[in-house]
């Protein structure tokens, strides 16, 4: 039997795991996000407001696949 896990990628939605400061703000944890770019730094995400948070390597074990 094959199961396939889902991953994260361009177009993903996915939420924040915890509190996340960044560009003197916080986004709180349950925060949603899109995947809109991908680069060995990292994924590209912006949120419904249209906030930006690029090369997010560093807070990958605070994401969520929703």
């Amino acid at each position: 039997m094959k199961i396939e896990t889902k991953q994260i990628q361009i177009g993903s939605r996915i939420k924040l795991l915890e509190d996340i400061e960044m560009f003197n703000c916080t986004y709180t944890k349950g925060h949603e996000f899109t995947v809109y770019g991908s680069s060995y730094r990292g994924w590209d995400l912006v949120d419904d407001d249209g906030n930006k948070m690029d090369e997010c390597l560093f807070i990958h074990d605070k994401l969520e696949l929703i």
